[in-house]
């Protein structure tokens, strides 16, 4: 038989775990990178289970990852074996505990726990921002004896619910201890950059505009983000530098990601560096020709791919759409949302959902930060607008029951 003018067919990829609050994007980037995905998720949103090729709940009841159910899925996926190992998505921020004995049981394919926990402790890595010359904000571990300006964080959280402004009264309210710190608040708008680490190299894959509001009284909400956007030449020197140093220090591996705000004065200040595939995955899904997930395993292999070269990628966004008020996602809206093109952590019909709890996720792309932007307001108000239908119309079905 002749092979002339054929090719072989790859062979394929061995399946990979993702375990996550929300899985449902970096399953999307394993299906890409030619990987078959089981997601070990909170939420189990219909989209997710669609493109796994298992799903499996590790929820606690509410949004945190249950160690128990954890450790008993990647012990199961052990034992059957053809599972490469597992990628680690939010939700560990605040059990690092459960972060180390989860590589135990299957392999990791990111930073090791000892690394994500010395990220993670405020006074290791503000000692290592200033060992490095890198600059952050003013921070300390100390309550100020001055709050105003003063901004409390929580290492050991994500998403901005843990960050808010300090005044006279907080100060005998706030116990600083764990991942706790304070850190001085900056002017300007908070960005972030997806970058790809070797252990020794690193290369930035895209700079995004990070989607930043209040919801109720927590005034630093991370809801989402456009991107790429276009940095000045310093801006981008800047971060390329940063990354590569934070790489060869902590010997990072893989996808990670750093939030930064650029000054007044052009310097790029550091606010947090996540040792982890962030959302940005996101907007930057086809920066590599072999997949965003295969060249996360590739750079953990200690092999960094190069960026895919040709026509700028399209500006992509996402956004969280948070519940205004409590209801129950009903069946025709989960059609609604599923057939829109736009929309994605779809939940089942029937879920509830608390008061400025997620929902879904809107998504949109377009020639311009500005257009795309605008996009996913309109869209975030179609799905909040019929969530409040909904529950207008469940409001009326009970009160004609109780009349009846």
């Amino acid at each position: 038989m002749k092979w002339q003018n054929a090719t072989m067919p790859a062979a394929p990829l061995p399946a990979i775990a993702i375990a996550a609050s929300s899985a449902r994007s970096l399953v999307a980037c394993a299906r890409q990178s030619g990987y078959e995905a089981i997601a070990l998720d909170v939420f189990g949103d219909l989209d997710t289970r669609a493109a796994a090729l298992e799903q499996v709940l590790v929820g606690d009841g509410g949004l945190r990852i249950s160690p128990e159910r954890l450790l008993a899925a990647l012990g199961r996926l052990r034992a059957q074996g053809g599972v490469v190992g597992w990628v680690a998505g939010s939700g560990f921020e605040a059990q690092l505990d459960l972060l180390a004995a989860a590589a135990s049981e299957l392999p990791l394919i990111g930073n090791n726990p000892a690394t994500v926990a010395r990220v993670r402790s405020p006074g290791d890595f503000l000692a290592l921002l200033a060992r490095l010359g890198i600059a952050h904000p003013p921070s300390r571990l100390t309550t100020p004896d001055d709050p105003q300006g003063w901004l409390s964080k929580d290492a050991h959280a994500c998403g901005g619910w843990h960050v808010r402004r300090l005044d006279a009264g907080d100060r005998g309210a706030v116990r600083p201890g764990g991942g706790a710190y304070f850190q001085r608040e900056l002017a300007g708008t908070p960005m972030s950059a997806l970058f790809l680490a070797d252990g020794e190299a690193a290369r930035v894959v895209g700079v995004a505009r990070q989607i930043v509001r209040p919801l109720g009284r927590r005034p630093f909400v991370f809801r989402g983000g456009v991107g790429p956007v276009a940095v000045a030449a310093e801006v981008a020197a800047q971060l390329a530098h940063i990354v590569g140093r934070l790489t060869a220090a902590l010997a990072l591996r893989g996808l990670n990601g750093i939030d930064f705000i650029v000054d007044v004065d052009g310097t790029v200040q550091l606010l947090e560096l996540n040792p982890r595939p962030t959302a940005a995955i996101n907007l930057f899904h086809d920066a590599f020709d072999v997949g965003l997930l295969r060249a996360h395993v590739l750079a953990c292999e200690g092999r960094l791919s190069p960026l895919r070269a040709g026509c700028a990628p399209a500006v992509r966004g996402y956004e969280t759409v948070f519940a205004r008020a409590a209801g129950q996602v009903s069946a025709a809206l989960v059609r609604a949302l599923l057939d829109s093109g736009w929309c994605a952590d779809v939940p089942a019909a029937g879920t509830r959902h608390a008061r400025a709890e997620p929902v879904c996720t809107v998504l949109a792309h377009g020639p311009s930060v500005a257009d795309v932007e605008a996009r996913l307001v309109e869209r975030r108000c179609a799905v909040l607008n019929a969530l409040a239908w909904a529950a207008g119309l469940e409001e009326r079905e009970e009160r004609q029951h109780d009349e009846q």
